[in-house]
């Protein structure tokens, strides 16, 4: 469901475990530039897309129909959101801008990393954002993906709901939820880390 991510996943663990090295991390904040908020501002364009992800598919799985139908129109108004497929707008809108990170690391970063970490690490550096210059495309599919799981599972519980077989709309998503567990778990976890480092770079680039 979620295959397409996966190079955005793999970006983001990647720049997360090298990032997250004391003596890569420490070497960068202890010789802060200007080039610290544009890190900061890479480390956010990344975490958009996952937080997407995250938000969207949590929008699903929560749903769940009371007996008493308290909240039968609140519930169904987000499925019938999610099986429009609205979410692909805000996905694209959330979308990290692959090119403008490259932008910034040639010019505010390659020299940064050159000079503060030594050869091996500055070239996995390198290596991180050129993989980011080619991902757009993968973001792309990843958000479709989401999207198309979304679109599908809703119209599939709105079937059961339109024919008040509610416990079985409640069952199912409750099934879905041990389908994507993983990845939200990866997901998170990545995001987690990018969102400490941003805050990490920012505080840093305030010495300068």
């Amino acid at each position: 469901m979620l295959s397409t991510l996966g190079t955005t996943l793999g970006i983001a663990k990647d720049l997360k475990d090298l990032l997250g090295l004391s003596y890569v991390k420490d070497k960068l904040l202890n010789n802060p530039t200007d080039a610290s908020i544009q890190l900061a501002e890479v480390l956010g364009e990344l975490s958009q897309v996952l937080d997407f992800v995250e938000k969207e598919t949590v929008r699903y799985l929560e749903i769940i129909f009371l007996p008493d139908r308290s909240n039968f129109i609140a519930c169904r108004s987000v499925l019938l959101s999610l099986e429009s497929g609205y979410s692909t707008i805000k996905g694209y809108e959330a979308r990290g801008h692959c090119h403008k990170i490259k932008n910034i690391y040639e010019k505010y970063l390659d020299s940064w990393f050159s000079k503060v970490l030594d050869m091996q690490d500055a070239q996995k550096m390198r290596k991180i954002f050129d993989q980011m210059n080619y991902a757009d495309y993968d973001m792309i599919r990843g958000i479709g993906d989401i999207t198309k799981w979304l679109m599908h599972e809703s119209e599939a519980i709105l079937a059961l709901v339109d024919t008040d077989r509610l416990e079985d709309a409640n069952q199912r998503i409750k099934a879905a939820r041990m389908d994507v567990q993983q990845i939200r778990r990866d997901i998170v976890d990545a995001l987690a880390h990018l969102r400490l480092l941003q805050a990490s770079f920012i505080v840093s680039s305030e010495t300068v």
